[in-house]
């Protein structure tokens, strides 16, 4: 091969730089999540859509995806099954869902949920009250196409990541954050806050009944096998498990004449398989425990998006102490914030209660039109003629003036508190203490609160045994295999 010609790029750079380009894409816009909020970009754009549709109530799912299409570039099918995992309740899927659902979404042994067209879905109160208090604050920037805007990141008050975990690959990165409990966020964060320093975190799955194991930076979740009465049974599933997996496992079982059969009882989160054993072979818990067992596991990999690029963390703990000083920040500007509206609304009764008083109104009766009665007012320093002209005749009293006297006297007094606070560390800080402390005690409650039985509304399919022929039989069939009671 000859010299490139002189101005020409070589070929491997054009490559390099759009392979670069493709890359920095996949992973800022799709695939890792945000480290300010712990969200992906199309998660953020799904959120932040229902919460400006909130009036419009439970919604189709694909009438949702419809909504979210102004925002995210990448197609109908990535938006309806990431609005699908964000309801979905079972174990394995989120501690703490964003969506409230209404229809199949899927359960722990059944995954797959219906069709977008028959499942509907809404903000839920938890996503409200963890993701959308300090709007006033969240960075704007235009969509895809410029027609609109959305949040470039929004300001929970725990780090969402960390709550439901996350998982996500893109070109060079992957992300496999494991899920905790709000419990042990809140109080490692007012640790932290107080002290400058963290609790350890311990990985946390609601429904999951056995303890997870630690073993050289893996999480292991194990298959729990129990008697109950004369039974033995599997009360407890490894993560990544549903039927179709547990029933090859005990085709598997039964070709190798370790059990006979098996009844698969499970509803909802609750798994109660029983084994079924040849009559005179039926072994001890122990022995059974040793021959039927299976477990998975999970590598932490706390690699997220910041303003600086992809940043790698070794801990949770790590990015606890980061979001607890986004979030001392974000309380501090909320506190100047609100003395600079209540300074706004001040000065504005204070104008109201000087037109009153000075009967400014009578002028308009002079005036030619409207226009000229806001020229008037502007010459007599109202900074505010335009909604003053329009202010309606039964306010203008004595009885208004002492109320608006009375508001201002209280506002002024807010707003005094609001500066000292936003002014001292310590009294920010304290704020941030109080603030998680609440979280905590709403997520209790939620927590404490009867959930109804996922998938409720679908009756489970009837499986009926036939131990012969499950023996003969192919593993691809095994989920035919066994009784669902």
């Amino acid at each position: 091969m000859g010299r490139p010609a002189p101005g020409s790029v070589p070929i491997e750079d054009i490559v390099r730089g759009e392979y670069r380009n493709y890359q920095i894409y996949t992973l800022m816009d799709r695939a890792i999540p945000y480290l300010q909020d712990g969200l992906k970009p199309g998660q953020r754009r799904i959120l932040f859509t229902l919460y400006k549709n909130q009036s419009k109530g439970l919604i189709k799912v694909t009438a949702a995806t419809g909504l979210v299409l102004t925002l995210h570039p990448h197609g109908p099918p990535s938006i309806e099954s990431t609005i699908v995992n964000l309801a979905q309740d079972y174990t394995f899927s989120n501690n703490y869902p964003l969506l409230e659902k209404k229809g199949y979404f899927g359960e722990r042994m059944e995954t797959a949920p219906a069709a977008g067209r028959y499942i509907e879905c809404r903000l839920g109160g938890l996503a409200r009250y963890l993701l959308f208090d300090d709007m006033n604050q969240v960075e704007m920037a235009p969509n895809y196409d410029e027609t609109v805007e959305e949040p470039v990141a929004l300001l929970p008050k725990l780090p969402i990541m960390l709550l439901n975990g996350a998982e996500g690959i893109g070109t060079g990165f992957s992300s496999v954050i494991p899920s905790f409990h709000h419990a042990d966020i809140c109080d490692s964060l007012i640790r932290f806050v107080e002290t400058g320093r963290t609790k350890r975190l311990k990985p946390f799955v609601r429904h999951y009944t056995a303890p997870i194991g630690v073993e050289k930076g893996h999480f292991v979740f194990p298959m729990v096998v129990e008697q109950k009465k004369d039974k033995i049974v599997i009360t407890e599933l490894p993560r990544n498990y549903d039927a179709a997996k547990i029933y090859r496992l005990l085709a598997r079982l039964i070709e190798q004449d370790v059990i006979k059969d098996f009844i698969d009882s499970s509803v909802g989160n609750d798994v109660h398989i029983e084994l079924v054993f040849k009559k005179g072979r039926r072994p001890s818990l122990g022995e059974a425990r040793e021959r039927i067992h299976a477990s998975t596991s999970l590598t932490p990999n706390y690699t997220l998006i910041s303003e600086r690029g992809v940043r790698i963390f070794k801990r949770p703990e790590e990015i606890l102490e980061i979001f607890a000083g986004q979030r001392i920040g974000v309380v501090r500007r909320r506190h100047e914030l609100k003395a600079r509206d209540l300074k706004e609304r001040i000065r504005r009764n204070k104008e109201v209660v000087r037109f009153i008083k000075e009967k400014e109104y009578e002028a308009a009766v002079k005036a030619r039109d409207r226009k000229a009665f806001v020229l008037h007012l502007a010459k007599r320093k109202y900074a505010f003629g335009e909604r003053l002209a329009d202010m309606p005749i039964h306010r203008m009293t004595r009885d208004e003036v002492r109320r608006l006297e009375a508001a201002v006297k209280e506002d002024g007094a807010a707003m005094v508190a609001h500066r000292r606070i936003a002014g001292s560390d310590a009294l920010v800080r304290g704020k941030v203490v109080e603030e998680l402390r609440e979280v905590r005690g709403k997520l209790d409650e939620w927590l404490r609160a009867p959930s109804p039985r996922a998938g409720a509304g679908k009756k489970a399919p009837a499986r009926k045994s036939k131990a012969r022929g499950a023996r003969r039989a192919p593993a691809k069939k095994a989920k035919a295999r066994g009784r669902r009671a």
